[in-house]
């Protein structure tokens, strides 16, 4: 199995795109925006008021605020078209990232099925390092195992030692064993340093060796005519929905603002209306 599976490529994947919601939104509430937060990450979108009915004969007031709320209301319904546009672009920029992303995928499956000379030097890469480090750490951790077992003795020694003193009260040779105990373990300590500053040398050196083999093989595979055209959709893909969400979350905000200010309107109608304005 190829080693491809072994590490993920996510540059082939974008979790915002699969992560957002791609519905509009659009709630059914007459009350003001209250600044809530959508799915895709914009403001709630709720409906628009409708303006209260005119008096039979309104005042002169009241015909210019109605005039005026007619005007707002009229923006407000093209801010809300523009952002009912925008949920559809979205909508259909996921459809397609999910086709193309689903054609690299099956690309990417292809070739590492029969891969070519590039993919399987860089898969024999990654083998041959992860192999060598699996000796390498094998015998760093031998070393670090020899250490605790050439020392650990003389430190049992001492603690039996030391348990002994105890019993008889041998504050003498307490302090003496004491002393050697504190001896033994440093010395396991100084022996254990080398090797374990091997193992993490060792450990630090194969890790970014992989790193950069994974790093190859990714770019090998990315790299591939069956693979590169469609591994650009993808990535046009992406900077195409982010574009479009940052549009949408934008007209969201302007619509939220002309609603806000027709409410504002009708509460000025509503007074004009009770004072026969």
């Amino acid at each position: 199995m190829s080693h491809v599976s072994s590490f993920r490529i996510d540059s082939l994947e974008s979790r915002r795109m699969l992560s957002v919601s791609h519905g509009d939104g659009f709630g059914d509430h007459e009350d003001g925006d209250r600044g809530g937060s959508g799915r895709d990450g914009g403001p709630e979108i709720q409906a628009l008021p409708t303006l209260p009915a005119l008096p039979a004969s309104p005042g002169v007031k009241t015909t210019a605020d109605y005039a005026t709320a007619q005007t707002d209301l009229a923006a407000a319904q093209a801010a809300l078209t523009k952002v009912q546009a925008d949920a559809t672009k979205l909508q259909s920029d996921g459809a397609t990232f999910a086709t193309d992303r689903a054609a690299l995928k099956a690309a990417v499956s292809a070739l590492l099925a029969a891969p070519t000379a590039a993919v399987k030097a860089a898969e024999d890469k990654l083998t041959a390092d992860e192999t060598a480090e699996q000796t390498a750490l094998k015998a760093d951790y031998a070393a670090i195992q020899a250490a605790v077992v050439k020392d650990t003795p003389a430190i049992v020694t001492d603690l039996k030692n030391i348990a002994t003193d105890f019993l008889t009260h041998n504050t003498t040779q307490l302090a003496i064993d004491k002393a050697q105990l504190t001896t033994d373990r440093a010395t396991l300590a100084s022996d254990l340093a080398a090797p374990k500053a091997q193992l993490e040398a060792d450990d630090k050196a194969f890790d970014a060796l992989e790193d950069a083999d994974k790093q190859a093989l990714l770019d090998a595979i990315n790299t591939d005519p069956t693979v590169a055209p469609l591994y650009a959709a993808v990535q046009a893909d992406q900077a195409t929905f982010a574009a479009d969400l940052a549009q949408l979350q934008a007209d969201k905000l302007s619509f939220v603002t002309a609603r806000n200010l027709v409410l504002a309107d009708i509460k000025t109608l509503k007074t004009d209306i009770a004072g026969n304005l």
